[in-house]
Formats: structure tokens, sequence, C-alpha cells
């Protein structure tokens, strides 16, 4: 149940961002908004506009063009990971497991989760096969040294020059776990 004060939060929220929204069509050049609107989702379009509007004036916010490409590049390895599960979704791709035994491996490390905003988790779509978790998953996110949910996503879509531009998920899906725990161990080693 919504309190009052969530909803006088929402409806301020709504009515000041509204304006954003409106000054960013009025004012960005027909390149940015056609490129925004071809964007598949309305997240990714917006981070675009954003994106671009805080290049032609300058925001009050020195970091405001950072954040709207930070916004834009998440939305992008989103994309790259083949969208995000919801845990329930992920449990059936599982083979039917509950979502408590999905919740449990996140919390064990060896299923990749990323946390939305709103603080929920969720799970990208690459991890899984026709027969479930990618072989080998466990034992790469184990590799890793302290880093984030987010990092160990990011590394395990990147290429690796190391293998002839091949990502740790495309060598997991060869079957080259050995290679792949090898992108996550050095991740962040200089020289």
């Amino acid at each position: 149940m919504t309190t009052p004060e969530t909803e006088a939060l929402r409806t301020a929220f709504a009515e000041r961002y509204r304006g954003v929204v409106e000054h960013l069509a009025c004012n960005a050049d027909a390149a940015t908004l056609s490129r925004a609107l071809s964007e598949v989702d309305p997240f990714s379009g917006l981070s675009i506009a954003l994106e671009r509007a805080t290049t032609m004036t300058p925001p009050r916010d020195p970091l405001a063009a950072a954040r709207a490409r930070g916004v834009g590049a998440r939305e992008e390895l989103i994309r790259q990971a083949g969208g995000l599960l919801r845990v329930s979704e992920a449990a059936r791709e599982l083979g039917g497991v509950s979502t408590q035994a999905v919740q449990a491996r996140r919390a064990r490390g060896t299923i990749l989760a990323v946390q939305v905003s709103g603080g929920e988790w969720r799970y990208p779509a690459c991890q899984f096969t026709d027969e479930g978790l990618l072989p080998g998953l466990d034992l790469f996110l184990d590799a890793f040294h302290e880093v984030g949910r987010w990092t160990k996503l990011t590394v395990l879509l990147a290429p690796s020059t190391r293998y002839g531009g091949k990502s740790a998920l495309d060598l997991l899906r060869q079957g080259d776990i050995a290679a792949a725990r090898s992108i996550a161990a050095t991740y962040g080693e200089q020289g």
C-alpha cells in the first residue's frame, strides 16, 4: 500500500522531470531526436538525449554528462547480455527450481545477478542455455578478485585481445573454461 508521503514524492518527481523531457524535446536537434527514438526501449533513448543535451549546454552538475553516459553504457550492457531476467524467470531457465534456490545460488556467487534500481536482483539471460546454467560459469565467477557484479558482467561480455577478440562468454560457450577463468583471474592486473 502506498503512503501519502510516497504519493507526494511520486507526484513531485513526475512534475520536475516532465519538464526536463519537454526541454529536451524542444531543444534537441533532429539527429538527436531521431537517434533517441530509434532505440528499442525508452530508457536507452532518454539516455542518448540526456547525454547529447549535456554536451550542448553546460550542465549545473559537472558530472551530468558522465552519469548520462553511464546510463547509456549500462543499457548497452543489458542489451549485449540478452536482457535481464527476474528471479522467477531465472528459476524457470534452471529447470523449474524454486526462486529460493536461485537466490541461494546468487548468495553463493555461483550465478550472476546484478542489482537494478529499486534493489531488485536480475539475472543476465546470456548465462542460461537450453540445459540450464552455462557450464563453467560458476568457476568463472569464482576466479575474480573483489569486484562488483556489474563489473563481472562487463568482463564476461568484453572481447579479449588475448583470445582473438573472443569474450569470456564465447569461451565458456566453446567449453574453454580455463581460458574464461584466466580472464576473470587477471582482471584489473596492470602490465
